[in-house]
């Protein structure tokens, strides 16, 4: 599984420069730069200090929408809001996610906002899961590079203390059963004339891209009778 640090929109170079060192620290070398040429500024590379080579590596992308399809699963990072009925997971519950999920996923995106304003909406809506760090509510926000090292901190535990992540060689079979489960779904709610039902739809995605592989199987075949009964 190779996974990709993704920041959209970030203003200032000496997050950058953070972020890449964070990364870096924890075994990670993959940084994309969405909409932003603040990494090639020199306080960048002062600050990353060791992790210059992150830096030299960074791929710059337009837009998140640009990207997003190369990657079999994006996590968002954001703040949690009340009454948006979207799961929101903490960087440990992602981990399980990905544990759960690792003979599908090759390519896996964290993908943070800019510092004053975080995801757009319409990012927001590009990608899969949604993650938030739990915090005391005396002081509820962690600047850019800060909550970039506290999910390469928890990432980096278990792909590299385990080795159970990063180093399998994943089956592109098993990322196109994952796919072609989601396609799967999407037509049983097309049949039952509920596919404008942004709601639901979005539930149904968030929750088969946590299944294991075991579970995608059996919905594979769960949805297949369902679908034979359908006229």
């Amino acid at each position: 599984m190779q996974l990709s640090f993704v920041l959209v929109s970030p203003a200032r170079a000496a997050n950058i420069g953070a972020a890449a060192r964070a990364i870096k620290t924890q075994g990670f070398d993959s940084l994309i730069v969405v909409q932003s040429l603040a990494h090639r500024e020199d306080e960048a590379a002062w600050v990353a200090c060791g992790a210059v080579d992150v830096l030299e590596n960074i791929r710059e992308a337009p837009s998140l929408s640009a990207i997003a399809n190369e990657f079999d699963l994006l996590i968002a990072t954001t703040a949690r809001e009340r009454g948006n009925p979207r799961q929101y997971l903490s960087p440990t519950q992602v981990v399980q996610s990905l544990n759960a999920q690792q003979q599908s996923l090759q390519n896996v995106a964290i993908v943070f906002g800019c510092e004053a304003s975080g995801l757009s909406n319409s990012d927001l809506e590009l990608c899969d899961l949604l993650s938030y760090i739990p915090i005391a509510q005396e002081y509820p926000s962690l600047n850019l590079a800060q909550a970039v090292m506290v999910y390469a901190y928890e990432l980096g535990q278990a792909f590299h203390s385990t080795e159970h992540m990063p180093g399998i060689q994943q089956s592109t079979a098993d990322a196109l059963q994952l796919k072609a489960l989601l396609e799967k779904s999407a037509s049983l709610l097309q049949k039952l004339q509920v596919d404008d039902d942004q709601k639901l739809q979005r539930w149904l995605q968030e929750t088969l891209s946590q299944f294991g592989d075991r579970d995608v199987k059996m919905a594979h075949q769960l949805l297949g009778d369902i679908l034979k009964k359908l006229p």
